[in-house]
């Protein structure tokens, strides 16, 4: 037997595991973007039930989008995104179209979702990610304001939009920098893929 061969054989067999993985992620992001955008229209109407003034405080369509985001492609995670406070609206009347906070959210959530699955592609820390998105999203949501939203006639201050709303929401944030990245570790970790951003070489 000649030693030399082993390394060859050892690539040609895991080179088609590398190939192939990138089918099932995709398969697994179009399964996950469908289950956390029913989590995104399903979580706001249980916290409501909780009292009117919860949504606004717990951020409740957020923390699926926010997950979806760190798991899977920007693309899918910002659609999904980009389409649930819509669907929300159309099927529960929340958030409302008028004033356009659907609107408003939905420029938010889409930010949200592509600004953590782009940080996730670079390798910043599962965390590092959650707060770039944040921030991500609070820009994207005041730009939002000051066009979509005032082009509607929705007059709210970028002091009430952009500061005052986070002081209320201050435990819907904490939820995200904790719970999110903290729920997001444990379905990578026992998932079969693990990872979508786990680089598959060669030697691994």
């Amino acid at each position: 037997m000649k030693p030399t061969s082993l390394p060859d054989e050892a690539e040609a067999v895991e080179t088609p595991d590398a190939t192939d993985r990138e089918p099932l992620l995709e398969a697994r992001d179009l399964a996950l973007g469908g289950l956390f955008g029913a989590l995104a229209i399903v979580l706001p109407v249980v916290f409501h039930a909780l009292g009117p003034g919860v949504g606004p405080i717990l951020l409740p369509m957020y923390l699926p989008i926010l997950a979806l985001g760190l798991l899977v492609s920007w693309r899918t995670s910002a659609l999904v995104g980009l389409l649930a406070p819509l669907l929300s609206s159309v099927l529960t009347g929340m958030p409302p179209m008028a004033p356009p906070i659907a609107l408003l959210m939905s420029a938010e959530l889409a930010a949200l979702a592509a600004a953590a699955g782009l940080a996730r592609s670079t390798g910043v820390p599962l965390w590092v990610a959650c707060l770039l998105a944040l921030m991500a999203s609070r820009v994207v949501g005041t730009l939002a304001l000051l066009t979509i939203g005032h082009a509607l006639g929705y007059n709210q201050s970028i002091w009430q939009y952009a500061v005052l709303s986070l002081a209320l929401a201050w435990p819907g944030l904490a939820l995200q920098l904790t719970v999110v990245p903290a729920t997001v570790f444990a379905l990578e970790k026992t998932s079969l893929l693990g990872s979508r951003w786990r680089k598959v070489t060669h030697g691994a």
